[in-house]
């Protein structure tokens, strides 16, 4: 048992070290992967123009492709860098306005007959300290956020550059490798194969075109309403928004507090009615639609999900950790169905044996009675 225990301790830490080690890499080309199984989909849209040829079609995919992420790179990432370092130059005045905010908020919730007492429960000290902390990291780490985001677009460099050899073969040599395999072998590593491509490019095509609609919504507001900081908020917080449960209340969380601290009560009302009519629209409206049809499971399996892939391999581990799990789920529930079928239908088979075997003997027993030989006939059940 000792020896069982060690061994399993040995091969955890040996996965652990492979895993630190090879993770990175294979994060890439799991989203190179997943890149590619998507504009697989938009090109196969544009083949559906007449006349038109694969290879223009992946051309201008990707030229539309490349051309989003250079303006990513060269427009937003510089705005960004310089709102980080606007919000952290102003901390020290968005602080020292937080008495009068305070007050203020005490005003009104005072002539609608609520004494909060907030001025005596906040202490302005260790928020004035919090925010000294604040904007030191900030302006230290201003330029390790550069060389990160620096890093970030080589990943995504390199994760565009595999997933366009993935496009341009279009599945066909898979297609031709699995032919090697029995045909029965064959048919059913494509049924999985293709529950995990349309799972994922589902689910990853809906989070796109929400986060990307509530990232939108976000900086708008933030921008009419003159609040720091707007494009950074609105990334991290369209990014929040995928995280399953409680993706929503942090995408709402970091803008209500950039205008608490930054705004007045008004603009404070402002973003947050527009942020919940938008969360409204897209989850009453948008969500179910879009993500209706690519991961379907119970609620605790999706928790777990979470949790799971979170702990191995951090945020990307849980954002993809649910339409992961959606396709162990969808398959089981495929094969599960499958197999009871089968059983089913196995029972089925052998009641009909056992009632012909019971007619059978009931026709012989008929027989002997009539010719006298057995009196008492009782026949078979139904």
């Amino acid at each position: 048992m000792v020896g069982v225990l060690s061994a399993v301790v040995y091969l955890a830490d040996a996965f652990g070290r492979f895993w630190g080690f090879l993770g990175d890499l294979l994060l890439i080309f799991f989203f190179a992967w997943l890149v590619g199984s998507v504009l697989i989909h938009v090109v196969n849209s544009l083949m559906r123009i007449p006349h038109m040829r694969r290879p223009l079609a992946i051309l201008l995919v990707y030229l539309g492709l490349i051309t989003l992420i250079a303006d990513f790179a060269f427009l937003v990432i510089p705005a960004t860098v310089t709102q980080v370092r606007e919000l952290a130059a102003d901390i020290p005045n968005i602080v020292a306005g937080i008495p009068g905010a305070i007050d203020s908020a005490d005003e009104i919730l005072g002539g609608i007959g609520i004494n909060a007492g907030l001025a005596d429960r906040i202490q302005i000290q260790p928020i004035n300290d919090i925010a000294a902390s604040i904007t030191d990291w900030l302006t230290v780490n201003a330029g390790t956020i550069l060389t990160g985001a620096a890093s970030a677009l080589f990943s995504v460099t390199l994760v565009i550059a595999i997933s366009f050899y993935i496009v341009l073969d279009g599945g066909r040599r898979l297609r031709e490798g699995l032919k090697v395999l029995p045909p029965r072998v064959e048919r059913e590593t494509w049924f999985v194969l293709t529950t995990i491509d349309d799972t994922f490019h589902g689910y990853v095509r809906g989070m796109l075109v929400v986060s990307a609609i509530y990232g939108v919504g976000t900086a708008s507001v933030m921008l009419a309403t003159g609040l720091p900081a707007a494009l950074p908020t609105a990334l991290i917080s369209s990014v929040l928004l995928a995280v399953p449960f409680i993706g929503d209340w942090l995408a709402l969380a970091l803008p209500l507090l950039i205008a608490i601290v930054a705004g007045d009560f008004i603009t404070f009302i402002i973003v947050l009615a527009v942020l919940l009519f938008v969360q409204q629209v897209m989850l009453n409206l948008l969500t179910p639609r879009i993500l209706g049809h690519a991961v379907r499971m119970p609620a605790m399996l999706v928790i777990i999900s979470v949790v799971l892939g979170a702990r191995l391999a951090g945020i990307p581990g849980a954002l993809l950790g649910v339409p992961t799990a959606g396709v162990v789920y969808g398959l089981g529930v495929h094969y599960g169905t499958r197999i009871r079928q089968r059983r089913e239908a196995r029972d089925s088979m052998e009641r009909e044996e056992r009632g012909a075997i019971e007619r059978e003997g009931f026709a012989e027993e008929v027989e002997r009675a009539l010719q006298g030989q057995t009196p008492d006939i009782t026949p078979p059940a139904a």
